[in-house]
């Protein structure tokens, strides 16, 4: 019996040591390997005379006034753009000159129908409840636009991925006129399809 525990406690006793040197070997390996390469930082000046062809790109003042304006700042040194007035119901568009021609084109607004076989679907919701939030939200930034338009909701049952409602403004006589209805919706950056009922 005092044989056998010390021959228990032998081979413990040489895993242990085992389990020990391999380990230190792992953190040699790890710890104790081939150095990293050392770069060596170049010799020549860092700030060098620019060249004569950089006076074509743009300076700071117009990259700082292009980046303030993605960020939503504003820069009160640049020139003024004009932007588009809010759009007036039954108004007719101003012309547009063209780029290529230089002749006005008017800018056409999507016209509504009473009950139409096309519609703009702008968004699928899994609350049925929330349909009516989402509408009021789209329906106030451009309330114009909005002004002719008819909720129309479809319920659509997608088996596995579950029941959606779809959000659709309408109506519309043709694609046509729910593609107009659509592009305006997408410069709000709200996503939209012109579909058929």
């Amino acid at each position: 019996m005092h044989e056998e525990h010390n021959r228990v406690g032998g081979m413990l006793y040489v895993l242990m040591l085992v389990i020990a040197l391999a380990f230190g070997g792992f953190v040699w390996q790890l710890y104790g390997g081939p150095a990293a390469p050392h770069i060596a930082a170049p010799s020549e000046p860092y700030k060098i005379t620019p060249s004569p062809n950089a006076a074509n790109a743009p300076d700071d003042a117009e990259q700082n006034a292009f980046f303030n304006s993605l960020d939503g700042h504003e820069n009160h040194n640049a020139a003024a753009t004009p932007r588009p007035g809010p759009e007036v119901a039954g108004a007719t568009p101003a012309p547009v000159a063209s780029a290529q021609t230089g002749a006005p084109q008017l800018a056409t607004a999507p016209s509504f129908a009473g009950s139409g076989p096309f519609v703009a679907q702008l968004a699928a919701l899994q609350s049925e409840a929330a349909v009516q939030a989402a509408w009021t939200r789209l329906s106030s930034r451009a309330p114009n636009l909005f002004g002719q338009a008819h909720l129309d909701v479809q319920r659509a049952d997608l088996g596995q991925r579950g029941i959606y409602f779809r959000v659709r403004a309408g109506y519309f006589a043709d694609r046509a006129n729910a593609s107009r209805f659509c592009n305006r919706i997408r410069q709000m950056g709200q996503d939209c399809i012109p579909v058929a009922r």
